[in-house]
Parts: C-alpha cells; structure tokens; sequence
C-alpha cells in the first residue's frame, strides 16, 4: 500500500513538472514568433522608407499586419493594433514598434502579458507628424 501511494506522488510531481514544461515552452514559442513579428515591421518600414508608396511591399500597416499573421503566426488582441510611433532624431526620425506577447487561451481569450520593442535605424529627411505615425510620448 504504501509504494502505491508513493507511486502516485510521483506520478503528479512528473505531470506537474511536464505541464510547467510545456507552459514555457509555449511562452519561448509566442515570444519569438512576437520578435520576428516586430523585426518583420521594422524591416518594412526602413524598405519603404517610412511612406506610403505603391512600389513598396508593405504598403500601410494593414496589410504589414496580415503579412506578420500569415508568416509568423503572430496572435494578435483583438481590437489592438499595430503601435508604431516616431521620435524625431538629428535630421531625421527613428520609428519604434510595440507588439505585445499574445497567448490565445481557449476560454479564457487572449492574454497579453508582455510587450516586445523594436526600432529602425535612422530614417534621414523625415519628420514624424508628417510620415502618417503619431509622435513617441
């Protein structure tokens, strides 16, 4: 009797270990798709140099934003966005994303916990109010 009992102790230790296991595994999954995710945004964004124009593969952010969902999985909140915003830099502006680390729960919806941050190398002659994307606070 007493090796059942302790049998089925460390039954639930290895189950509890296998799931903590599997949790982060998850999370380093989510995360990297996340930075790949936000390197693809920046890259698009130096490529077009920050403007709108027909030449350009990443036209606006929505179409930037369904190209990182079929590429990279990216899970992103419902009712959020894209955060891009610019900060004026010498003669010219650097453009910062903010993507967060989304985890779709199954009944309990999206989860965000963490926020990955990117930014483009300086783009020269732009100024930031006037390249369609908001002012960093």
């Amino acid at each position: 009797m007493r090796e059942a009992i302790g049998s089925s102790w460390l039954f639930y230790l290895i189950i509890i270990f296998l799931l903590i296991y599997v949790f982060f595994m998850s999370f380093v999954m989510n995360y990297a798709s996340t930075y790949r995710a936000a390197n693809y945004v920046v890259t698009q964004i130096e490529v077009c140099q920050a403007e709108n124009r027909t030449d350009c593969v990443g036209k606006d952010i929505n179409s930037i934003t369904n190209a990182i969902r079929e590429k990279y999985h990216y899970v992103q909140p419902s009712g959020r966005s894209i955060d891009v915003c610019c900060v004026r830099n010498g003669n010219g502006a650097v453009y910062r994303v903010k993507l967060p680390v989304a985890f779709d729960v199954p009944m309990l919806g999206t989860i965000n916990w963490i926020t990955v941050r990117a930014e483009t190398k300086t783009i020269l002659n732009k100024t930031c109010p006037g390249s369609g994307f908001n002012e960093c606070r």
